[in-house]
């Protein structure tokens, strides 16, 4: 299920759209869970960061257009795909300022329509994996799971680690571990979650995650060295632990 945004004042252009995710859907075996805004500010007012994709009218009677409202997105969510929909070409190409997937332009086509979508859903959590929201410095970034390589805790706040960067959470363990549902990630001590895909070494003490060095505890070294001896064989049905 991809969740997507369609902000657009004119109700007839907002069907026609979702009348086009339909068509994707049905052609792409995919599903969309649609919200509609009629307004740029009433987007970014109720703005959540579960969205997987945002389409963005550019011209609005009332209210910031739609490509202020793509700044101000901007600083509260980098990764969200963005896409214009737009009957001012010229204007779209702006896009670039703010990190803009495409644009479509107005009146919508069924087939051009499939042919931009089919780009999007190639940088969705479609093909890479189920992706995350995680709240750092107040901006919301997605992480694809299966390319986290360890949830570490500092403080009041969990670690993300990935090759995107470095992202902390106001969280804890618990949480965080819920929020990854992904049995690949065991606890290797009570404040790390390992993601036993990028496990390469395990030794007494210690394991080797993507080349960096983790300490496992002593309680939880047999247990740590069975599960990615099932994960390895394909039988690894997870392994929680305590906050």
């Amino acid at each position: 299920m991809l969740n997507v945004a369609v902000v657009e004042d004119e109700a007839e252009e907002r069907r026609k759209l979702k009348a086009c995710l339909d068509y994707v859907a049905e052609q792409k075996h995919v599903c969309f869970s649609v919200a509609e805004f009629e307004t740029a500010d009433a987007f970014l007012m109720k703005y959540r960061p579960e969205y997987d994709i945002v389409f963005m009218d550019i011209e609005f009677p009332t209210g910031m257009d739609g490509m202020e409202a793509a700044r101000q997105l901007r600083r509260i969510d980098k990764t969200v795909l963005l896409i214009f929909v737009t009957n001012m070409a010229q204007l779209a190409i702006q896009g670039y300022e703010v990190e803009a997937l495409d644009f479509i332009v107005k009146p919508l086509n069924r087939a051009a329509f499939l042919l931009k979508m089919t780009r999007a859903l190639g940088r969705t959590g479609t093909r890479q994996g189920r992706t995350i929201p995680v709240l750092a410095d107040g901006e919301t970034v997605r992480l694809h799971v299966d390319r986290i390589r360890y949830v570490s805790v500092d403080g009041h706040y969990v670690v993300y680690h990935s090759p995107e960067g470095v992202f902390s959470e106001y969280s804890t363990l618990a949480a965080a571990e819920k929020k990854l549902g992904d049995a690949a990630f065991c606890r290797c001590d009570r404040g790390c979650l390992v993601n036993l895909r990028y496990v390469s070494v395990i030794r007494t003490g210690l394991c080797v995650v993507d080349g960096e060095e983790l300490a496992i505890a002593r309680p939880r070294y047999g247990q740590f060295k069975q599960a990615y001896a099932e994960y390895l064989s394909g039988s690894f049905a997870g392994m929680r632990g305590e906050d």
